[in-house]
């Protein structure tokens, strides 16, 4: 390991003290060990916005939807044998709230976390985690013990390298209380299949013995989320059957999702999904409401 980064870590030492805005990512990217046999099965490669579809095309537009800025990649292998290779992918985003929004819509609270930058989530075959502006992901080709353990280095050495940064002040605006870990996702637009909402925040609950999801649309000022709410609420009525509504406030019973209680408070929407009570869902709004401080 000791090795590993004194190696490593001089190579890209140049990149760790610049600032944010000037970290080349193909820098970041680790050389392969000679002495222990590794060598660049690809060399780097850089992707943009325009032509990341070359490189991952069934994903390109999602990484897009998170103000992709760019992308370094290498793969890497030992003796030529495929079952010793690994590749990494290092991803610039606009903010670290693209960055983690990227990154929560990969994640599932079943999977296994570690703490390598902001958060990590960790298979025999993937490592992905997210820190500042960057979302880093090693895929591995085989589940080889040497192959899991230089995912693991080449991991926590970028990690190293990347700038620290403060959560975003978005992600505090879902109350902790009660949320469950690892289930808090952002989405920069057309959550819940709402071509009107802008960008949003969900997560997992649990309360009252009540498993639920809570929403928050983070319109910007409350005509344009009077706007949202209204298309919503129609929309709401189509798929279900009207439980209660009023100005401001509609609940609707669905045949897929449940109950939805759906909320518009200043410039806010605010809503929860799959509640069994009406008092259950009006209770954990209140509590959104009241962790936004207006």
């Amino acid at each position: 390991m000791k090795v590993f980064f004194a190696l490593l870590v001089p190579a890209l030492l140049g990149s760790a003290v610049c600032g944010a805005q000037e970290l080349p990512l193909t820098r970041l990217l680790p050389q392969p060990l000679a002495e222990k046999g590794w060598r660049f099965d690809l060399e780097p490669q850089t992707y943009g916005p325009e032509n990341l579809f070359e490189y991952i095309d069934g994903e390109a537009d999602l990484y897009n939807e998170y103000h992709f800025i760019g992308m370094a990649t290498a793969a890497f292998t030992k003796g030529g044998d495929m079952a010793f290779s690994y590749t990494v992918d290092i991803s610039e985003f606009a903010t670290p709230l693209d960055a983690f929004g990227l990154y929560s819509r990969h994640r599932t609270p079943d999977l296994t976390f570690t703490e390598i930058g902001e958060e990590a989530t960790l298979s025999e075959l993937n490592l992905r985690f997210h820190q500042n502006r960057y979302v880093v992901q090693i895929n591995a080709g085989s589940f080889e013990g040497e192959v899991q353990d230089e995912m693991l280095r080449v991991a926590h050495a970028i990690a190293a390298l990347l700038p620290p940064a403060a959560p975003p002040h978005e992600l505090l605006l879902l109350p902790r209380e009660g949320q469950q870990p690892h289930s808090l996702q952002y989405f920069t637009q057309g959550m819940l299949g709402q071509s009107a909402f802008p960008a949003g925040l969900m997560a997992a609950y649990v309360a009252a013995g009540d498993t639920m999801q809570a929403f928050l649309v983070l319109t910007p000022e409350a005509r344009q989320s009077l706007a949202a709410f209204a298309h919503f609420a129609d929309n709401l009525k189509q798929r279900g059957t009207l439980i209660a509504e009023q100005p401001g406030r509609i609940e609707v019973e669905t045949p897929w999702q449940g109950r939805i209680l759906g909320v518009h408070h200043l410039h806010w929407i605010v809503g929860v999904i799959g509640h069994r009570k009406t008092e259950t869902g009006e209770a954990l709004v209140a509590s959104i409401i009241a962790n936004l401080g207006e």
